[in-house]
Protein backbone atom coordinates (compact mmCIF):
# COMPACT_ATOMS: atom_id res chain seq x y z
CA UNK A 1 0.00 0.00 0.00
CA UNK A 2 1.36 3.64 -0.64
CA UNK A 3 1.73 5.89 1.59
CA UNK A 4 -0.47 9.01 1.79
CA UNK A 5 1.09 12.39 0.56
CA UNK A 6 0.75 14.82 3.41
CA UNK A 7 -0.39 18.33 2.31
CA UNK A 8 -0.77 21.57 3.27
CA UNK A 9 -3.71 20.99 4.66
CA UNK A 10 -3.04 18.43 7.03
CA UNK A 11 -0.45 20.54 8.68
CA UNK A 12 -2.95 23.20 8.77
CA UNK A 13 -5.88 20.63 10.30
CA UNK A 14 -3.17 19.52 13.30
CA UNK A 15 -1.85 22.69 13.69
CA UNK A 16 -6.00 23.89 13.68
CA UNK A 17 -4.46 27.25 11.60
CA UNK A 18 -5.75 28.00 8.63
CA UNK A 19 -4.23 26.87 5.07
CA UNK A 20 -2.95 30.26 3.95
CA UNK A 21 -1.08 30.90 7.57
CA UNK A 22 1.21 27.20 6.52
CA UNK A 23 1.96 28.06 3.21
CA UNK A 24 3.89 31.70 3.81
CA UNK A 25 5.02 29.67 7.14
CA UNK A 26 6.58 27.44 4.91
CA UNK A 27 7.62 30.15 2.22
CA UNK A 28 9.45 31.91 5.19
CA UNK A 29 7.13 35.10 4.94
CA UNK A 30 7.82 37.69 7.94
CA UNK A 31 4.02 38.66 8.36
CA UNK A 32 3.89 35.40 10.82
CA UNK A 33 4.49 35.07 14.40
CA UNK A 34 8.25 33.32 14.57
CA UNK A 35 6.39 30.48 17.06
CA UNK A 36 3.67 29.46 14.23
CA UNK A 37 6.57 29.47 11.67
CA UNK A 38 8.64 27.72 13.82
CA UNK A 39 5.55 25.26 14.94
CA UNK A 40 4.56 24.99 11.26
CA UNK A 41 8.51 23.71 10.18
CA UNK A 42 8.17 21.28 13.12
CA UNK A 43 4.83 19.45 12.04
CA UNK A 44 5.75 19.59 8.84
CA UNK A 45 9.04 17.60 9.53
CA UNK A 46 7.45 14.85 11.78
CA UNK A 47 4.64 14.55 8.83
CA UNK A 48 7.32 14.22 6.51
CA UNK A 49 6.04 16.66 4.22
CA UNK A 50 7.52 17.65 0.74
CA UNK A 51 6.46 20.81 -1.52
CA UNK A 52 4.57 19.92 -4.60
CA UNK A 53 6.54 21.86 -7.27
CA UNK A 54 4.65 21.47 -10.25
CA UNK A 55 2.17 22.79 -8.15
CA UNK A 56 4.11 25.61 -6.66
CA UNK A 57 4.92 26.21 -10.46
CA UNK A 58 1.15 26.64 -11.56
CA UNK A 59 0.58 29.56 -8.91
CA UNK A 60 4.18 31.10 -9.19
CA UNK A 61 3.95 30.72 -12.83
CA UNK A 62 7.86 29.86 -12.09
CA UNK A 63 9.08 26.46 -11.93
CA UNK A 64 12.91 27.52 -11.11
CA UNK A 65 14.19 24.48 -13.50
CA UNK A 66 16.46 24.89 -16.36
CA UNK A 67 16.41 22.28 -18.91
CA UNK A 68 19.79 21.20 -20.75
CA UNK A 69 19.95 19.04 -23.19
CA UNK A 70 23.50 18.49 -24.78
CA UNK A 71 23.99 14.99 -27.27
CA UNK A 72 26.68 13.30 -24.51
CA UNK A 73 27.89 13.88 -20.92
CA UNK A 74 31.05 11.23 -21.33
CA UNK A 75 32.56 14.07 -23.22
CA UNK A 76 34.80 16.66 -21.13
CA UNK A 77 33.43 19.66 -22.62
CA UNK A 78 29.85 18.74 -22.34
CA UNK A 79 30.07 18.11 -18.64
CA UNK A 80 32.27 21.43 -17.96
CA UNK A 81 29.62 23.32 -19.85
CA UNK A 82 26.72 21.67 -16.94
CA UNK A 83 29.09 22.38 -14.28
CA UNK A 84 28.98 25.87 -15.30
CA UNK A 85 25.30 26.37 -16.12
CA UNK A 86 24.81 24.55 -12.57
CA UNK A 87 27.61 27.35 -10.77
CA UNK A 88 24.95 30.06 -12.06
CA UNK A 89 21.81 28.18 -11.85
CA UNK A 90 22.33 26.56 -8.31
CA UNK A 91 23.88 30.42 -6.93
CA UNK A 92 20.30 31.81 -8.10
CA UNK A 93 18.10 29.42 -6.74
CA UNK A 94 17.54 27.29 -9.81
CA UNK A 95 17.48 23.50 -10.33
CA UNK A 96 19.10 21.76 -13.60
CA UNK A 97 17.41 18.82 -15.65
CA UNK A 98 20.01 17.64 -17.44
CA UNK A 99 19.26 14.81 -20.38
CA UNK A 100 21.40 14.02 -23.49
CA UNK A 101 20.27 13.38 -27.14
CA UNK A 102 22.81 10.83 -27.89
CA UNK A 103 23.01 12.60 -31.13
CA UNK A 104 19.82 11.76 -32.02
CA UNK A 105 17.68 13.62 -33.64
CA UNK A 106 13.94 12.19 -32.64
CA UNK A 107 15.36 11.41 -28.87
CA UNK A 108 16.31 15.95 -29.49
CA UNK A 109 12.60 16.27 -30.13
CA UNK A 110 10.91 13.75 -27.68
CA UNK A 111 13.66 15.75 -24.65
CA UNK A 112 12.12 19.03 -25.70
CA UNK A 113 8.89 18.46 -25.51
CA UNK A 114 9.19 16.61 -22.04
CA UNK A 115 10.95 19.63 -20.78
CA UNK A 116 8.14 21.80 -21.82
CA UNK A 117 5.34 20.05 -20.30
CA UNK A 118 7.37 19.90 -16.98
CA UNK A 119 6.84 23.26 -17.02
CA UNK A 120 10.52 24.47 -16.98
CA UNK A 121 11.80 28.13 -16.90
CA UNK A 122 14.29 27.96 -20.41
CA UNK A 123 15.68 25.47 -22.10
CA UNK A 124 19.52 25.68 -22.91
CA UNK A 125 20.34 23.25 -25.71
CA UNK A 126 23.13 21.65 -28.20
CA UNK A 127 22.07 20.38 -31.35
CA UNK A 128 22.51 16.33 -32.22
CA UNK A 129 24.81 15.57 -35.00
CA UNK A 130 21.26 14.56 -36.83
CA UNK A 131 19.26 17.81 -36.65
CA UNK A 132 18.42 19.79 -39.60
CA UNK A 133 14.98 20.25 -39.39
CA UNK A 134 14.40 23.10 -35.97
CA UNK A 135 10.48 22.69 -36.05
CA UNK A 136 10.27 21.47 -32.49
CA UNK A 137 12.78 24.54 -30.85
CA UNK A 138 10.70 26.79 -32.77
CA UNK A 139 7.41 25.46 -31.21
CA UNK A 140 8.57 25.46 -27.80
CA UNK A 141 9.86 29.26 -28.25
CA UNK A 142 6.41 30.02 -29.76
CA UNK A 143 4.81 28.70 -26.26
CA UNK A 144 6.36 31.34 -24.46
CA UNK A 145 9.33 29.16 -22.60
CA UNK A 146 12.90 30.32 -23.48
CA UNK A 147 15.78 28.74 -25.65
CA UNK A 148 19.26 29.36 -25.94
CA UNK A 149 21.18 27.45 -28.06
CA UNK A 150 25.07 26.64 -27.03
CA UNK A 151 28.12 25.45 -29.03
CA UNK A 152 25.88 23.64 -31.75
CA UNK A 153 23.67 26.03 -32.78
CA UNK A 154 21.65 27.14 -36.44
CA UNK A 155 21.04 30.73 -38.29
CA UNK A 156 17.71 29.25 -38.47
CA UNK A 157 16.33 29.86 -35.02
CA UNK A 158 16.10 33.57 -33.57
CA UNK A 159 17.26 32.91 -29.80
CA UNK A 160 19.78 33.47 -27.21
CA UNK A 161 23.08 31.87 -28.52
CA UNK A 162 26.71 31.07 -27.36
CA UNK A 163 29.58 29.80 -29.27
CA UNK A 164 33.53 29.55 -29.71
CA UNK A 165 34.83 31.06 -32.43
CA UNK A 166 35.43 27.87 -34.30
CA UNK A 167 36.40 29.55 -37.49
CA UNK A 168 39.35 31.85 -36.36
CA UNK A 169 40.55 29.17 -33.44
CA UNK A 170 41.15 26.66 -36.32
CA UNK A 171 42.45 29.40 -38.21
CA UNK A 172 44.77 29.70 -35.91
CA UNK A 173 45.37 26.05 -34.49
CA UNK A 174 46.45 25.42 -38.90
CA UNK A 175 48.76 28.31 -39.02
CA UNK A 176 50.53 27.49 -36.35
CA UNK A 177 51.03 24.05 -38.42
CA UNK A 178 52.51 25.91 -41.25
CA UNK A 179 54.98 28.20 -38.80
CA UNK A 180 56.09 24.66 -38.05
CA UNK A 181 57.28 24.03 -41.50
CA UNK A 182 54.44 21.28 -42.10
CA UNK A 183 52.87 21.85 -45.87
CA UNK A 184 50.45 19.50 -45.98
CA UNK A 185 48.43 19.19 -43.21
CA UNK A 186 45.31 17.09 -43.06
CA UNK A 187 41.95 17.01 -41.70
CA UNK A 188 39.65 15.04 -39.77
CA UNK A 189 36.33 16.64 -39.57
CA UNK A 190 32.89 16.03 -37.43
CA UNK A 191 29.51 15.47 -39.61
CA UNK A 192 29.17 19.00 -41.97
CA UNK A 193 25.79 18.66 -40.99
CA UNK A 194 26.98 20.50 -37.41
CA UNK A 195 27.76 24.62 -38.38
CA UNK A 196 30.92 23.67 -35.55
CA UNK A 197 32.31 21.77 -38.20
CA UNK A 198 31.63 23.60 -40.90
CA UNK A 199 33.33 26.78 -39.27
CA UNK A 200 36.36 24.44 -38.39
CA UNK A 201 36.54 23.69 -41.97
CA UNK A 202 36.02 26.98 -43.03
CA UNK A 203 39.31 28.48 -40.81
CA UNK A 204 41.45 25.57 -42.07
CA UNK A 205 40.90 26.52 -45.40
CA UNK A 206 41.14 30.29 -45.01
CA UNK A 207 44.76 29.26 -42.96
CA UNK A 208 45.48 27.76 -46.33
CA UNK A 209 44.77 30.68 -48.46
CA UNK A 210 46.17 33.45 -46.49
CA UNK A 211 49.60 31.44 -46.94
CA UNK A 212 49.03 31.08 -50.14
CA UNK A 213 49.16 27.26 -50.07
CA UNK A 214 46.91 24.77 -51.69
CA UNK A 215 45.36 21.55 -49.92
CA UNK A 216 44.47 18.36 -51.03
CA UNK A 217 40.98 17.61 -50.82
CA UNK A 218 41.59 13.96 -50.31
CA UNK A 219 43.23 15.25 -46.60
CA UNK A 220 39.97 16.21 -45.58
CA UNK A 221 38.10 13.30 -44.00
CA UNK A 222 34.35 13.71 -42.39
CA UNK A 223 33.83 11.20 -39.90
CA UNK A 224 30.23 10.44 -38.64
CA UNK A 225 31.88 9.35 -34.97
CA UNK A 226 33.51 11.14 -32.09
CA UNK A 227 35.86 8.24 -30.67
CA UNK A 228 39.21 6.96 -30.82
CA UNK A 229 38.76 4.30 -33.27
CA UNK A 230 37.30 6.28 -36.09
CA UNK A 231 40.28 8.76 -35.74
CA UNK A 232 42.77 5.57 -35.98
CA UNK A 233 40.96 3.87 -38.98
CA UNK A 234 41.47 7.66 -40.47
CA UNK A 235 44.91 8.28 -39.77
CA UNK A 236 45.41 4.42 -41.42
CA UNK A 237 43.80 5.72 -44.57
CA UNK A 238 45.31 8.56 -44.53
CA UNK A 239 49.22 7.43 -44.02
CA UNK A 240 48.32 4.67 -46.82
CA UNK A 241 46.64 7.25 -49.54
CA UNK A 242 48.24 8.95 -52.28
CA UNK A 243 49.54 11.83 -50.46
CA UNK A 244 50.65 10.90 -46.98
CA UNK A 245 50.33 14.29 -44.51
CA UNK A 246 52.84 15.88 -42.30
CA UNK A 247 50.17 17.37 -40.31
CA UNK A 248 46.86 16.55 -38.52
CA UNK A 249 44.55 18.81 -37.29
CA UNK A 250 41.83 17.31 -35.52
CA UNK A 251 38.35 18.64 -34.75
CA UNK A 252 37.97 17.53 -31.28
CA UNK A 253 40.85 16.65 -29.02
CA UNK A 254 39.63 12.63 -28.33
CA UNK A 255 40.19 12.45 -32.32
CA UNK A 256 43.54 13.79 -31.90
CA UNK A 257 44.62 11.39 -29.34
CA UNK A 258 42.78 8.34 -30.98
CA UNK A 259 45.17 9.65 -34.09
CA UNK A 260 48.39 10.14 -31.80
CA UNK A 261 47.95 6.61 -30.00
CA UNK A 262 47.40 5.04 -34.18
CA UNK A 263 50.31 6.86 -34.87
CA UNK A 264 52.34 5.08 -32.38
CA UNK A 265 50.94 1.36 -33.82
CA UNK A 266 51.88 2.61 -37.17
CA UNK A 267 55.85 3.30 -35.81
CA UNK A 268 55.10 7.49 -37.29
CA UNK A 269 57.70 9.88 -35.62
CA UNK A 270 55.46 12.63 -33.62
CA UNK A 271 56.04 15.48 -34.24
CA UNK A 272 59.22 14.47 -36.65
CA UNK A 273 57.27 12.84 -39.43
CA UNK A 274 53.54 14.12 -38.16
CA UNK A 275 52.39 16.87 -36.11
CA UNK A 276 49.27 16.44 -34.65
CA UNK A 277 46.82 19.01 -33.11
CA UNK A 278 43.34 18.77 -31.20
CA UNK A 279 40.25 21.34 -30.26
CA UNK A 280 38.79 21.52 -26.76
CA UNK A 281 41.83 21.15 -24.44
CA UNK A 282 40.55 18.32 -22.85
CA UNK A 283 42.57 17.39 -18.89
CA UNK A 284 44.18 13.58 -20.61
CA UNK A 285 45.66 16.09 -23.38
CA UNK A 286 48.12 17.13 -20.88
CA UNK A 287 49.37 13.49 -19.83
CA UNK A 288 49.35 11.38 -23.53
CA UNK A 289 52.63 10.81 -24.95
CA UNK A 290 53.59 13.21 -26.77
CA UNK A 291 51.65 16.00 -24.67
CA UNK A 292 48.93 17.32 -27.25
CA UNK A 293 48.85 20.71 -28.42
CA UNK A 294 45.16 22.07 -28.84
CA UNK A 295 43.03 25.08 -28.98
CA UNK A 296 41.60 25.13 -25.74
CA UNK A 297 37.89 25.71 -24.76
CA UNK A 298 36.45 27.63 -22.06
CA UNK A 299 33.84 25.21 -21.37
CA UNK A 300 33.00 25.91 -18.09
CA UNK A 301 33.02 29.75 -18.67
CA UNK A 302 30.11 29.03 -21.69
CA UNK A 303 28.07 27.17 -19.31
CA UNK A 304 27.90 29.94 -16.66
CA UNK A 305 27.53 32.37 -19.81
CA UNK A 306 25.07 30.69 -21.15
CA UNK A 307 22.96 30.25 -17.79
CA UNK A 308 23.48 34.16 -17.55
CA UNK A 309 21.86 35.15 -20.61
CA UNK A 310 18.95 32.75 -20.32
CA UNK A 311 18.25 33.76 -16.50
CA UNK A 312 18.31 36.99 -17.53
CA UNK A 313 15.75 36.41 -20.32
CA UNK A 314 13.69 34.19 -18.07
CA UNK A 315 13.58 37.28 -15.34
CA UNK A 316 13.27 40.23 -17.12
CA UNK A 317 10.10 42.35 -17.26
CA UNK A 318 10.44 43.36 -20.31
CA UNK A 319 10.23 41.13 -24.01
CA UNK A 320 13.45 40.07 -25.24
CA UNK A 321 13.93 42.40 -28.73
CA UNK A 322 17.05 41.09 -29.84
CA UNK A 323 18.21 38.08 -28.75
CA UNK A 324 21.82 37.68 -27.36
CA UNK A 325 24.69 36.25 -29.63
CA UNK A 326 28.15 35.90 -27.69
CA UNK A 327 31.07 34.36 -28.89
CA UNK A 328 33.94 33.25 -26.67
CA UNK A 329 37.29 33.16 -27.96
CA UNK A 330 39.73 30.14 -27.94
CA UNK A 331 43.02 29.67 -26.62
CA UNK A 332 45.93 27.95 -28.10
CA UNK A 333 47.87 25.79 -26.30
CA UNK A 334 51.07 24.46 -27.64
CA UNK A 335 52.81 21.02 -26.57
CA UNK A 336 55.04 18.28 -27.75
CA UNK A 337 52.58 17.04 -30.46
CA UNK A 338 53.76 19.86 -32.96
Amino acid sequence: MSKKVTTIKDIAERLNVSIATVSRALRGSTDIKRETKLAVMEMAKEMDYHPNLLASSLSSKKSKILGVVVPTINRQFWSNSISGIENIAYGLGYKVMIFQSAESFQKEVEIVETLANSRVDGILLALSKETNSYGHIQNIMDRGIPVLLFERVCSEINSSKVTTDDLNGSKEVVQHLITRGKRKIAYLSGPMSLGVCEARLTGYKEAHEENRLSFDPDLILELDDFTYEAAEKALKKLWEGRTRPDALFCFADILAIGALEAGKKLGIKIPEELAIAGFGNDDISRFVSPSLTTMSQPSFEMGQLAADLILKEINSEEDLTEPHYKTIKPELIIREST
